[in-house]
Formats: C-alpha cells, structure tokens, sequence
C-alpha cells in the first residue's frame, strides 16, 4: 500500500474540495491513515520502504493538520485551484481591517496594566472569534462564486486574525503563570 503524493489533500482523505467539512470524517480518515503507514509496522522492511513510510506518515500529517485549522484550509484550497500564495510580500490593503489590528493589539498590550487583564483578554478573544466566524462566511462565500481574488484577500484577513489570537493565547498563558507565582 502506497500513498499517492499526486493526491491533493481533500482527495487523500476522501473528502470533497470544500471549505466547510465533515471533521469528524477527517479525523477518521487520518487515524485509518496512520494506523495504515506507521513506521513501527513495517520494522521488518527494508531501508528504503522505512524511509518512503516515514515521508508518507510525515505527509498524511501534514494534510490533516492542513485541513483541520480553517486558516490554512483556505489557503490550501486556493493553491489548489491554482493561486498562488506569496506570504513574504503580500499583506492586506484594507486599511480599516488594519487600523481594527492596531485596535486590538493597543488593547492585548494594556491588558497587562488593567484591574481584569484575564477577562479584558477574554473579551478580545470573543471580538476576534466573532471576526474569524465572518471571514470564514466571507471566504467561503467568495470561493464558492469563484471570486478567488478576493477570497485571498480574505484568507490574508483570517491569517491575521489567527495570528492575533495565538498571541493573545500567548498572553494569557504568561498572565496565569505570573498570577500562580
């Protein structure tokens, strides 16, 4: 048994190129998979099968952990459909989208000094949750229509906001451990 590199990663785990799946239905699929190519069960293999297993467990990984997160999910599927992604020089016009960034990120850096820097943290939390919900509406909308142009634009939108969050996150880690010492 063999995985197909030529496969994109919807069709490895048998699911439509879709922005709203069935995650239950990937994990599935993902635990057959590497139930299937885990390097313990081909000990007895030769080298080169050992070292072709490990690249497709490696690469099986990587597709869910691809597919599982709704940022890189959409960005995968505009690769998919043949547009491009250049991280290092693209960034958003948008300059509302932009000055509500600076927004949040004036207000996660004030968190330290406010009387509830945990709940302040978490009412940011809810302002982005909210706004990855709508982008996610947006992108998939926009891919759907074919506009991939602007879905880009919008998936650019949803990496900052991911972004955004995962420091918050950071944050409020170093807030708990600061409380507990």
């Amino acid at each position: 048994m063999q995985v197909d590199f030529k496969q994109n990663y919807f069709e490895l785990f048998g699911l439509p190129v879709d922005f709203q799946l069935d995650e239950q239905q990937l994990h599935d699929a993902h635990q057959k998979l590497q139930a299937a190519f885990h390097p313990d069960r081909y000990v007895n293999a030769t080298d080169q099968e050992k070292r072709l297993v490990v690249q497709q467990a490696a690469w099986i990984n990587e597709a869910y952990e691809s597919l599982k997160n709704p940022v890189s999910r959409a960005r995968y599927m505009l690769e998919v459909s043949g547009l491009p992604l250049n991280d290092d020089h693209e960034t958003t016009s948008d300059t509302a989208f932009l000055m509500e960034q600076m927004e949040l990120r004036e207000e996660m850096d004030e968190c330290r000094s406010c009387k509830d820097p945990m709940r302040r943290c978490d009412h940011i939390t809810g302002k982005l949750d909210q706004r990855s919900q709508e982008y996610a509406v947006q992108f998939e909308n926009l891919y759907e229509q074919g506009d991939l142009e602007k879905a880009r634009q919008v998936s650019k939108k949803m990496q900052f906001v991911q972004r955004i969050l995962d420091q918050i996150d950071d944050l409020q880690f170093e807030l708990e451990d600061e409380f507990n010492h």
